[in-house]
């Protein structure tokens, strides 16, 4: 699996931690893969991406258990991206499995990521959630 194909995927998952951490850093990455990353992530073809990808999840917040939507957008992407997953995963959860090109059966490191892709229940009720969130179905908000 080559740059082009692994930087989606990083991103992805780098996106996705930081909409539940808000911010995410690099700090166990080189110098030069850091550089790389942040230079492609600012590309404006892969901003788009993203800003679709973020817009789409949080415009149909899902509650547990019933992420219908965004499985499916999370395995379209994957889909688009070649990466291997595994579905369904409690009902809704999606693995995916990205293998690297360097992979030996005692020595390579395994990193494993987890982010929540449900709703909280919050019923949207302030003036300021209709003005910006009157879009959003029943009252749900992330």
């Amino acid at each position: 699996m080559g740059n082009s194909t692994l930087l989606p995927i990083l991103l992805l998952l780098w996106m996705l931690l930081a909409l539940v951490f808000g911010s995410v850093g690099v700090a166990t990455t080189s110098s030069d893969s850091r550089r790389f990353m942040l230079q492609e992530a600012r590309h404006p073809e892969t901003v788009e991406w993203m800003k679709r990808v973020r817009r789409s999840i949080h415009e149909q917040p899902e509650l547990k258990y019933e992420e219908v939507k965004t499985s499916a957008l999370i395995r379209a992407e994957l889909d688009r991206m070649g990466v291997e997953y595994e579905y369904p995963l409690a009902t809704t959860g999606v693995v995916a499995i990205v293998r690297g090109s360097r992979v030996s059966q005692d020595s390579s490191p395994v990193v494993a990521l987890r982010a929540d892709m449900d709703a909280l229940p919050i019923q949207a009720c302030t003036f300021l959630t209709v003005c910006f969130f009157s879009h959003i179905s029943n009252g749900q908000l992330e």
